[in-house]
């Protein structure tokens, strides 16, 4: 079966074969799209490939899948409550870090070319209480989590049209029945890529709402550069209490940077200038040298109108990222240049990390309420996951808090019971945990925290098969001792792993030893 239909040349056009697709029942087959995009004056042609798997979780809570791009690159992407309909698809577009489709991070990796991961705690706190509130959710991994090593690096084109495939791949299943039913939700870049996904769309999404100022750098001017104008000036002042002198070199700084991007090509940013630190500031090895270079101009306005969407700019007080002054001229040309359908709300005191609990139930009361009120009342279930993350939050401080010696042993086996009975979901903290119960003689539980702690969304997640292996050395079971130590030393990330408590360095010379001679125990 196939089916071909009939669009305008500045629509996508699509083919669809190959239909067993049961989606809410247990087979899932493969879909092959062929897809032919005219965005602008531009002609991309590729294939969509769209395989859909079991799902990971609960059945029919998580559908993951693949969706290859305009250019080849093969991209994860799940979407989580596939069978709502009572409420609209949410699609989340992350930050500027490389990103897979669950919400953990890349932040940098090995000469390899190896992600090392971890959590996000905004993107997994989003994923679980927005999904609990009843909207499916559509996540889809960044490419440059999924090809960190590719260059030339992306454009914020290349990741708008990344997402365009993926919402074509979304309706081609039928998880998605048009743009109407959709929320496009970007946070910090992602904010900026929603903006330029919606404008490519031909058809608009059910609304949108920014997480930040849908830009990073309007508002700076660096031809006549004067701080009272630097978007950057208001929370220095209130969060740094930076003085006029401080600020004006800040300024002059970030002014700086933005005319060497503008006077440099893409290898020397990669090879020398991402290395060079200039003026503290520094660049982080996956970033794009076309995204830097554009982030300090790009203007979201234009695409704002054209997408005549509803639309909800959050921003914290304190963001020191994406500051409130650039999202409030956002909002501001928006209401001058005549479009009412925007709403500008601050959160007091929270940050760009948005730590805060607000963040949630105002998307979901503007969303209810069609857009007319950012006014909440926290209901009963809000309340039970905030209090589920506070229990959890404070876990980890009684994790930390407890000493390496002289802690009393009841106290550290009440922790670890408490951490069992909670389901903590929290590697680093499982790891601490389960050094402390090694230095207060509870091996058993401390093996059972390192099992826990096994996660490679841990960026030491060679450290816990580590220790495994002591354990299981110090009880004589040699074969398991070794296959441990060989599977932390293919997990080994290229920094060391410090316990300043036993004057131990655990690195790649402390494995391959360890292989060779067991662990004997500390000092």
């Amino acid at each position: 079966m196939s089916v071909r239909p009939i669009l305008p040349a500045s629509l996508l056009a699509l083919v669809v074969s190959c239909i067993t697709l049961p989606l809410h029942g247990q087979q899932v087959d493969r879909y092959v799209i062929d897809v032919a995009v005219f965005p602008e004056k531009e002609t991309l042609a590729a294939q969509t490939v769209l395989t859909l798997n079991a799902p990971e979780k609960k059945p029919d809570s998580t559908f993951t899948f693949t969706v290859q791009t305009y250019d080849g690159l093969n991209l994860p992407a799940q979407v989580l409550n596939p069978g709502n309909v009572e409420k609209k698809m949410i699609l989340f577009i992350n930050g500027s870090t490389p990103y897979d489709e669950k919400g953990n991070l890349g932040a940098f990796w090995t000469d390899e070319g190896k992600i090392i991961t971890q959590r996000h705690d905004l993107t997994l706190r989003f994923l679980d209480i927005m999904s609990n509130k009843g909207y499916p959710i559509a996540t889809m991994a960044k490419r440059s989590f999924v090809y960190p090593t590719k260059i030339p690096r992306p454009t914020f084109s290349d990741l708008a049209f990344d997402i365009q495939f993926f919402i074509e791949a979304l309706k081609s299943t039928g998880l998605l029945k048009d743009e109407k039913e959709l929320v496009l939700v970007g946070y910090s870049e992602g904010s900026v890529v929603a903006s330029k996904v919606l404008g490519i769309l031909k058809k608009q999404p059910h609304a949108s709402v920014l997480l930040g100022s849908a830009t990073m750098g309007v508002g700076t001017n660096c031809n006549d550069p004067l701080i009272e104008d630097f978007k950057m000036t208001d929370v220095l002042r209130r969060l740094k209490d930076w003085d006029d002198e401080q600020i004006e070199t800040e300024l002059n700084q970030i002014c700086q940077i933005q005319n060497d991007l503008l006077n440099m090509d893409e290898e020397e940013f990669e090879t020398e200038y991402k290395k060079s630190n200039p003026y503290g500031f520094g660049f982080a090895m996956w970033e794009s040298f076309y995204i830097d270079r554009k982030s300090a101009f790009y203007d979201p306005v234009p695409n704002l109108l054209y997408a005549n969407t509803p639309l909800l700019i959050v921003i914290g007080e304190n963001d020191t990222s994406m500051p409130r002054k650039s999202a409030k001229n956002t909002y501001e040309r928006l209401l001058t240049l005549g479009f009412d359908k925007a709403k500008f709300k601050t959160i007091d005191n929270e940050v760009h990390q948005y730590k805060k609990y607000d963040l949630f139930p105002i998307i979901d009361t503007w969303l209810t309420s069609k857009f007319q009120s950012t006014e909440f009342t926290l209901q009963k279930s809000d309340s039970l996951m905030i209090r589920k993350y506070a229990e959890a939050s404070e876990l980890v401080n009684e994790i930390n808090a407890f000493p390496y010696k002289g802690g009393t042993p009841e106290k550290i086996i009440s922790i670890y019971n408490k951490a069992s009975e909670k389901d903590l979901n929290d590697a680093r903290s499982w790891f601490t945990l389960g050094l402390k119960l090694f230095a207060n003689d509870f091996n058993p539980e401390a093996y059972s925290s390192f099992v826990k702690a096994s996660d490679s969304t841990f960026a030491a997640y060679f450290a816990p098969l580590v220790w495994r292996g002591h354990l299981k050395d110090l009880q004589n079971q040699r074969t398991e001792a070794v296959s441990l130590y060989k599977q932390a030393l293919n997990a080994y990330p290229g920094f060391p792993m410090q316990h300043a408590q036993w004057d131990m360095i655990i690195d790649k010379n402390w494995i391959k030893a360890r292989i060779k001679v067991p662990f004997q125990g500390v000092p």
